[in-house]
């Protein structure tokens, strides 16, 4: 029984295969090559657009670009895998003429173009909005942490740096301790003077670095510092404390394509609703906007200012519990607010009038003589009256409880929105979730180049490769 034959290597041939018969009519490539010929690099800010009339020629933005669509849709992220590809895809090939750019010119170009990155990112979900894969019905925002190039070594924070200079004082004490045991009479251990001399100076360097660490930080009122890499930041993770960066997307609900994201050294979200949601209005130019976020973006203040921006949020708020008497006693929502008067019923009928101000928040305090009479005393309040605070928000808070009391549903869309750009964008472009170039410059190219990464894909699943190039010709 024969196999199947291949062709000899050595076998030569009348007519050589040309590249673009190589490349099917459907292929990615044909895509990319049609999506990048419509952008104005020059409009968008790409260095090189126009060559010099000296000098060795640059390589066209326009091709590079090419590279680096097709190695973020393809995982390849590293300049120097770029580079191998080059001289042996045929893919790649027929994308770039055979050109073969090495790997620091491939770098620097996604070193030099951040912002345009992120503006070809604008062109590709305007052109989206235009053939109807973008309706703007519904925006979910969330965030997710990508760690950075940084490791956690090179953390710094102030508590650490204090309990460093404590354990160096300790050190220290104890050195001199030894060489004042070696100065008295009755000591029988010689010990070796020069030794304990060139530690105790080596402790003194290291104990005075770490002062002046801290008197920079402290001067520049910063809790935390990463060395070699300045905008990251120690926060936690799925996989515990990491150096890293959180980055939100704003996700259209139609097609699951990602209108904004931005890279941010936030820690948390609850400061990231308003900004996130005030830029996905303004990418699709809409009067009003409704948004979905989880409860990790409760914030009164930002309630209330997407309400002033015809923004209508849907975000379970995150309110903090009631921890008195093992959590047994009265919550807020027992009390009836009276707004007119500016006054709290309780569930005995007593009033609790404004008692202090305090940070924007408004303290309502009942009349000790009331609490003492009170048969509902025990499950009230275990100290002389019950205190009552109502956030500078309140309303905002009220008025989002009661649209999800309508909306129940809206917990379940977000989920199936905006979980699957992450999961891509991590598992699919990142591999490890990590990203290789430092900085906000270097992440924010980076998760630009991933983000039009993914909506390519996600488009051309919808609509076809055919069709993507038709629509982009």
């Amino acid at each position: 029984m024969h196999y199947i034959q291949g062709e000899a290597r050595s076998q030569g041939s009348l007519f050589p295969v040309a590249l673009d018969e190589l490349v099917p009519e459907d292929h990615l490539v044909r895509v990319i090559e049609a999506y990048v010929a419509r952008l104005d690099l020059r409009e968008m800010g790409f260095s090189k657009v126009q060559p010099r009339k000296t000098g060795r020629p640059s390589y066209d933005p326009a091709d590079l670009l090419k590279l680096y669509l097709y190695g973020y849709f393809q995982r390849i992220r590293s300049s120097r895998r770029l580079e191998a590809e080059c001289q042996r895809n045929v893919e790649v090939m027929w994308l770039l003429g055979r050109l073969a750019p090495d790997f620091k010119t491939i770098a620097d170009f996604r070193k030099d173009n951040s912002q345009a990155f992120q503006a070809t990112c604008r062109a590709f979900v305007q052109f989206c909005r235009r053939v109807g894969l973008i309706t703007g019905e519904l925006v979910a925002i969330d965030g997710s942490k990508f760690q950075a190039v940084a490791s956690a070594r090179k953390h710094l924070s102030l508590k650490q740096l204090k309990r460093q200079q404590d354990k160096l004082e300790k050190h220290i004490a104890q050195y001199l301790a030894q060489l004042d045991a070696g100065d008295a009479e009755d000591n029988r251990e010689p010990i070796d003077r020069a030794a304990v001399k060139q530690a105790l100076q080596q402790l003194h360097r290291k104990h005075d670095n770490n002062l002046t660490t801290q008197a920079l930080m402290e001067a520049q009122d910063l809790e935390q510092f990463v060395v070699g890499e300045a905008d990251a930041k120690m926060m936690r993770t799925h996989l515990g404390p990491r150096v890293a960066y959180n980055v939100q997307t704003a996700v259209d609900s139609e097609h699951c394509l990602i209108l904004h994201h931005a890279v941010t050294d936030a820690g948390t979200d609850n400061q990231q609703l308003e900004p996130m949601a005030t830029a996905a209005k303004a990418v699709l130019g809409q009067e009003a906007l409704s948004v979905t976020a989880d409860a990790g973006y409760s914030n009164g203040e930002h309630f209330q200012a997407c309400e002033d921006a015809q923004i209508t949020a849907y975000v379970p708020p995150n309110r903090a519990l009631n921890t008195q008497g093992d959590g047994q006693q009265f919550e807020r929502d027992a009390f009836t607010y009276d707004e007119p008067s500016d006054r709290y019923q309780c569930p005995a009928g007593k009033t609790l009038t404004l008692k202090q101000l305090n940070r924007g928040s408004r303290i309502y305090a009942a009349n000790p003589h009331d609490c003492a009479s009170c048969p509902l005393k025990p499950k009230c309040t275990q100290a002389k009256q019950r205190y009552l605070s109502r956030h500078a928000h309140e309303a905002a808070f009220e008025r989002m409880e009661q649209r999800l009391a309508a909306h129940p549903q809206m917990m379940l869309r977000r989920r199936s929105i905006v979980e699957h750009p992450f999961g891509n964008l991590k598992q699919w472009l990142f591999g490890n979730g990590r990203f290789l170039m430092r900085h906000f410059s270097g992440t924010r190219a980076e998760m630009s180049l991933a983000v039009q990464a993914y909506n390519l894909k996600r488009a051309i699943n919808v609509l076809g490769a055919r069709r993507m190039i038709e629509l982009l010709t």
